[in-house]
């Protein structure tokens, strides 16, 4: 690979020379952690303690509405990537005025959709009723679910403007904050609110209260606190929307396109083999989600970062961070793809019973494109805030069609196996490598110094996570889901204790005790 320059020499003093960056970095992976962690355990819990008040019906009306406000979502079209991306760029530049331009753009753009949603939603209440079977005493139950939705859908989705702007700031501190907070007064008001037969109707609306008020602390630690900026409402500027939709309609279709892949397999599973087998192929998705969503929470900060970089034209700074983003991120990530993909037969029937022995081998094959895929998410990252967002649709687009040939042809002879391979088989020989020479070549690295700085000590890591997770189910098989996973903990535990004395040089473990300090 030709590029026009060449790293022949890896400084290892700490990143960003011990100075305050690393640590936002790694503080706000944190904090997003701690946040959804917080919201799964929360969610996990109020789910049977609101269907046993509500009833499964009412419920199922619940999700149907939330459904829909989840379809609803692709109106964003890609602008709350955009926002974080530019803010942060143009705080790099210290150019305040562009990022009052991004903001007041944003807002202005928000609103209408939000107007739209409401709209549609509150269209929608009437006529729900004729394209599903609801019964007669909760009809008007699901109305009114449809109208407080679209009352707040009005101030939501401008809202998001504001915790958009908080990401580009990276300041994940007060996004947790807010999260959790907003999570935890959730759940205290549907304890309340059910225990004195409130109803569902009161529980979505104090849902909904609640998010507008996260989204009132965000405006009021933008406007007052840290940008300080001006409001302009309404304000349209043709150049701002121009620099922002220019990049973020790629993002947005490129997420379609994700979306597309997986609901398509789903598809033809259910043409082509049976719909039970729709629910043996969900398994596998569910694995290879969670890691997705693992993935996101790891790597999202790095955008900001990375765009603050660019803003201050700081390019050596954002190869440090290529390198040594990718080192670690890879270091932590791909040891648990591999004890998941080891573990897997023993987790899947203490999880899901015997009968779900042939979503084995598709789970395994499923997920282990994220052996491959989180060698490239710090790079991707890094390349879409220089704007690189159009090459990587096409790298999309064409892994996209193959996808849907090869599962088309595999399907009839291999069944939810063919499916799989043939979503899989493209990520691993297309998507990863196009991908991957495209960072490479965006950020003017060669592959030589990519594999030996980011890559080649942490193989090391990944044999020992192989051989550990063998030896443990040789030596102990748990009979339920909680132990696999407690023995899962362990093995990923001491693979991590290993990774860190035995393959990470004195000053790399002295910068990692110093980042994951809070």
């Amino acid at each position: 690979m030709r590029c026009s320059a060449k790293i022949t020499h890896f400084d290892l003093k700490p990143i960003f020379e011990m100075d305050s960056r690393k640590r936002v970095i790694t503080n706000n992976i944190k904090y997003n952690l701690v946040s959804q962690g917080v919201g799964f355990v929360v969610g996990l819990m109020m789910f049977p303690f609101i269907v046993s008040h509500v009833g499964k019906e009412v419920y199922g009306a619940y999700l149907l509405v939330t459904t829909f406000i989840g379809y609803f979502g692709v109106l964003d079209f890609g602008v709350g990537a955009a926002i974080p991306k530019y803010i942060a760029e143009f705080v790099g530049k210290d150019d305040l005025k562009g990022a009052n331009k991004i903001i007041n753009a944003s807002l202005f753009f928000y609103t209408i959709v939000g107007f739209f949603v409401a709209t549609s939603l509150l269209i929608l209440s009437f006529y729900f009723d004729h394209i599903f079977h609801i019964e007669p005493a909760n009809v008007i139950i699901m109305r009114h679910l449809f109208w407080v939705a679209a009352g707040a859908s009005l101030l939501i989705w401008p809202g998001r403007t504001f915790d958009s702007v908080l990401y580009g700031l990276q300041r994940f501190d007060w996004l947790s904050i807010s999260n959790i907070a907003a999570t935890i007064l959730t759940a205290i008001s549907a304890y309340f609110i059910f225990t004195h037969n409130l109803g569902m109707v009161w529980f979505v609306a104090l849902f909904y209260f609640f998010i507008i008020l996260r989204c009132l602390v965000s405006y009021i630690i933008v406007r007052y606190y840290t940008l300080k900026t001006a409001i302009h409402f309404p304000y349209f500027d043709r150049e701002t929307s121009k620099m922002i939709f220019g990049f973020s309609f790629f993002l947005f279709l490129s997420g379609l396109l994700s979306l597309f892949i997986f609901n398509f397999d789903s598809f033809v599973i259910g043409a082509f083999a049976s719909i039970s087998a729709v629910t043996l192929y969900g398994v596998g998705y569910g694995l290879q989600n969670g890691f997705r969503a693992i993935n996101s929470f790891i790597v999202g900060p790095i955008l900001p970062a990375g765009a603050e970089l660019e803003g201050k034209n700081e390019q050596d700074k954002q190869k440090e961070l290529l390198f040594r983003g990718t080192k670690y991120m890879t270091m932590i990530f791909v040891p648990g793809v591999i004890i998941t993909i080891i573990f897997a037969k023993l987790f899947i029937n203490n999880w899901m019973g015997v009968g779900f022995a042939e979503s084995i081998l598709p789970a395994q094959v499923l997920i282990s494109f994220w052996m491959f895929g989180s060698i490239i998410n710090v790079g991707a990252s890094l390349a879409t805030t220089k704007g690189y967002v159009k090459v990587f649709f096409k790298i999309n687009l064409l892994n996209a069609l193959l996808n849907i040939g090869l599962s088309l042809a595999l399907v009839r002879p291999l069944g939810i196996l063919g499916v799989v391979l043939g979503t899989t088989i493209p990520m691993i020989l297309v998507d990863f490598p196009l991908s991957l020479y495209q960072i490479l070549k965006i950020m003017k690295v060669s592959f030589k110094d990519f594999f030996n700085l980011a890559i080649k000590k942490n193989l090391g890591v990944y044999l020992f996570a192989i051989i550990a997770s063998v030896l443990a189910l040789k030596f102990f098989q748990p009979v339920n889901v909680f132990l696999t996973i407690g023995e899962m903990g362990i093995v990923y535990g001491i693979v991590m204790l290993v990774g860190f004395y035995f393959f990470l040089s004195p000053k790399e473990r002295k910068e990692i005790l110093f980042m994951i300090k809070f």
